[in-house]
């Protein structure tokens, strides 16, 4: 997602998105793969043990000492697999959704630790880097799939730009191709409404093909929407609703798994939509999107959590995750985006207790 003081009023980058402003995200050369590669509580008062206990197991799994141990192992549910990467059907997906963000598979021990001790097993939504091959991450998917769920991001918002219609439907059967066994859902558009994706019409192009090169497979799908309601651009960065009703598709609307809203209050003039504002709007994308499930796709911060900015960070993460939203088709997920650089590993790591605490009130919030 592309800051809006990012833009120049043709919609187009002054520089470079915050996620690749650091180093290459990807961080690994193909070669560089194989080395990296190697409930509910019962009362409120249990909520401190039980985090006790999830975070003891976090520094002994992921104590080099003790290399990958798991501290907390979740139950393995495989797809039942064919020879060539095709499943002959996938495994269920739980709801709610427990949703994490990497951005780069570099620390890839840590990532597969921190799931195994995560007290619930998550969804990890993986980012897949627009100038990298499937290949490349193929060693990544199948060390992080018996630990978590995957959601595969073909194409980042802030890339949309850089390939083109043709190219990114061939990227996408490649990448369902080779990694089709392991990924559990893929998100075939992210922030599609946002004004630095390009054309509307060749966004519109891009994800109807990429969601029936999934859908012909019989994989799951996700699009990920960007919420900007009461601060977006008006004719110039439609909103999710009217996005819908203009470029997306009716075979689409009607197939999709997922759609999810991804919000990030610091680019909204810091507003904060109350829980009974979200329930009204996933109520209104119900009526679009009626077979999908929905949530939230991306939340978080612009950069990196530091010192000053723990707190934001914290009542982030508390209030997104810990959201009452009563409709029988809403699954949670948030997927936090620097989940790796804000968590990973919990001894050293500042919002690794806040997310223990979040997942433990989104399990509350789903109670009856």
């Amino acid at each position: 997602m592309v800051r809006r003081d990012t833009l120049g009023r043709d919609g187009t980058d002054r520089f470079c998105h915050r996620r690749l402003a650091r180093p290459s995200p990807l961080h690994f050369h193909p070669t560089a793969v194989a080395i990296v590669s190697g409930a509910m509580r019962a009362m409120q008062s249990l909520r401190g043990l039980i985090l006790g206990v999830l975070v003891l197991g976090a520094a002994t799994a992921l104590d080099p000492r003790a290399g990958a141990t798991p501290g907390l192992a979740h139950p393995q549910r495989p797809a039942t697999r064919t020879s060539g990467g095709a499943t002959t059907s996938m495994r269920a997906l739980s709801a709610p959704l427990y949703g994490v963000t990497v951005d780069n598979v570099a620390n890839l021990g840590n990532i597969v630790a921190g799931s195994r001790t995560l007290g619930h097993m998550p969804t990890t939504r993986i980012y897949f880097n627009v100038k990298q091959r499937a290949a490349n991450y193929e060693d990544a998917v199948k060390e992080i799939q018996p630990v978590s769920y995957i959601m595969g991001e073909l194409l980042d918002s802030s890339e949309s730009r850089r390939i083109s219609t043709a190219s990114y439907d061939k990227r996408v059967k490649s990448y369902v191709s080779t990694l089709g066994t392991w990924v559990d859902v893929w998100e075939i558009g992210n922030e599609v409404n946002g004004n630095w994706t390009g054309r509307y019409s060749t966004v519109e192009a891009k994800l109807a093909d990429a969601y029936h090169d999934v859908a012909s497979v019989g994989k799951r799908s996700a699009l990920t929407l960007y919420y900007n309601v009461g601060c977006g651009d008006g004719p110039k960065e439609l909103d999710p609703i009217s996005f819908t009703q203009k470029y997306v598709p009716a075979a689409v609307r009607s197939g999709l798994n997922y759609v999810l809203l991804s919000y990030y209050e610091g680019d909204c003039k810091g507003i904060r939509p109350s829980a009974a504002t979200w329930t009204a709007y996933f109520a209104r994308l119900h009526g679009l999107y009626p077979s999908a499930q929905l949530g939230f796709g991306e939340v978080g911060m612009d950069k990196p959590t530091t010192t000053d900015t723990l707190g934001a960070a914290q009542s982030i993460m508390d209030y997104y995750y810990g959201l009452g939203i009563d409709l029988p088709y809403y699954v949670g997920g948030y997927f936090w985006w620097y989940y790796d650089e804000d968590c990973l590993p919990p001894t050293t790591k500042p919002l690794w207790n806040t997310l223990q605490t979040a997942f433990i009130s989104e399990t509350t919030a789903f109670s009856p």
